[in-house]
């Protein structure tokens, strides 16, 4: 049971590492939680939650595991090597593709104008929700950006 917890707890750290480390995870994560904020404006039924759910486990998954490659391939050597782009450029591929499915899915799921004149007129009728989602764009945008804000020269894929 002790390594079963530990095991969990390894995952855990790789969840945190993505967040800190990995931009693109953090913008994944950023778009996962406004897809959930407002898929509470449309009438789905289980499908279609399962649906979104499987998207950005999908999605994150993804950018994980490219991280996880980039890791590694950087443990190997920081030089050029071909084999080692054309590592990384796959992996990052595959990371696209995920999200243009995901982008396409949403799409489909959340483009309806009825709805979205709902959402539209929710905010524009409370300047207090209108200020509080400006509010949570700007600090989406710092949470996404944190290291390229808070640190010189630091670089972040």
């Amino acid at each position: 049971m002790k390594k079963l917890l530990f095991s969990f707890g390894h995952a855990f750290c790789g969840i945190v590492f993505c967040v800190k480390t990995c931009r693109n995870f953090r913008i994944h994560l950023t778009a996962a939680v406004y897809m959930l904020y407002f898929s509470r404006f449309y009438d789905y039924g289980a499908a279609e939650d399962c649906i979104l759910f499987v998207l950005i486990a999908l999605v994150l998954c993804a950018e994980g595991i490219n991280c996880a490659l980039e890791q590694t391939c950087n443990a190997v050597t920081l030089n050029d090597n071909s084999f080692i782009k054309h590592a990384k450029d796959a992996a990052a591929g595959a990371v696209l593709i995920c999200a243009f499915s995901a982008a396409a899915i949403g799409l489909r799921l959340y483009f309806q104008i009825p709805v979205l004149s709902e959402i539209y007129q929710y905010f524009v009728s409370s300047p207090l929700r209108l200020i509080l989602l400006l509010l949570s764009a700007a600090v989406s945008v710092l949470f996404i950006f944190y290291k390229d804000v808070f640190k010189n020269g630091t670089k972040t894929n």
